[in-house]
């Protein structure tokens, strides 16, 4: 930067004034912008939309001609496209997910549980049980199926060595085992909560007893659930072409 002063006499009495000579900084480079892809839960759509739908979105603004929805209720998706044919396009994916709180339990999938880790999963489940008083039978009543099976199995090897351990098993959980329950946890992320009966299976092999969680509410409540929240967000993007797979 170069200064150089230049003395002028000025009717208002200014005498001075300083002129300041210099490069001004290179601009940034040219860039071209980005396709972009963005994922989150069910309701991103909807979320995108709402502050897409005008020019001053710029290039990401949605254009009714251009933008395309496509529908997947089996993999619980819905995905906005805002130019297919555009290499800038914009890719949104929307996923309707079981939330954590049910998975945690297994339930429908075949998770197999022995009596001390099924024990485990519902003490820590606790805050998820509808009755308190519910909650503390079903606990007792594992708590009572370890004193029991090893008492009757103590007792059958003592006095009727030719009892089986699936006999005694199965006496013992048809004396007061408690193998239905109440859940209320949210059913996806991002909702709230619903309530679900659960059943406690159980099969006896090889001396051991394996555990695992049913559900048939839940399979129905889910599928009713999917129907309805897809057209609450379908609904919010209804002027776009929609392909359902």
């Amino acid at each position: 930067m170069q200064n150089e002063k230049t003395i002028f006499n000025l009717p208002d009495g200014t005498t001075e004034i300083t002129i300041r000579e210099g490069n001004a900084l290179a601009p940034l480079p040219l860039k071209e912008p980005k396709s972009l892809s963005y994922s989150g839960d069910i309701k991103a759509i909807s979320a995108y939309v709402a502050v897409r739908k005008t020019s001053a979105a710029g290039i990401q603004a949605l254009d009714v001609t251009k933008t395309v929805i496509t529908v997947d209720k089996n993999a619980r998706t819905i995905i906005l496209n805002t130019d297919p044919e555009s290499h800038y396009n914009t890719t949104i994916t929307a996923t309707l997910s079981a939330s954590e709180e049910l998975k945690q339990f297994g339930i429908n999938i075949d998770t197999r549980h022995d009596r001390k880790s099924l024990h485990k999963l519902l003490k820590f489940g606790r805050g998820y049980f509808s009755d308190r008083q519910e909650y503390d039978k079903v606990i007792a009543g594992l708590v009572k199926l370890r004193a029991k099976t090893t008492s009757e199995l103590e007792s059958g090897n003592n006095s009727k060595g030719s009892r089986s351990f699936i006999d005694i098993a199965d006496t013992v959980m048809n004396d007061g085992f408690i193998d239905k329950f109440t859940l209320s946890v949210p059913l996806f992320k991002g909702f709230s909560k619903t309530s679900i009966e659960v059943e406690i299976c159980y099969e006896v092999k090889d001396c051991t007893i394996s555990f695992w969680l049913e559900s048939i509410g839940l399979k129905q409540t889910t599928e009713e659930a999917i129907d309805g929240i897809f057209d609450v967000e379908l609904k919010n993007v209804s002027e776009y072409v929609t392909i359902y797979k």
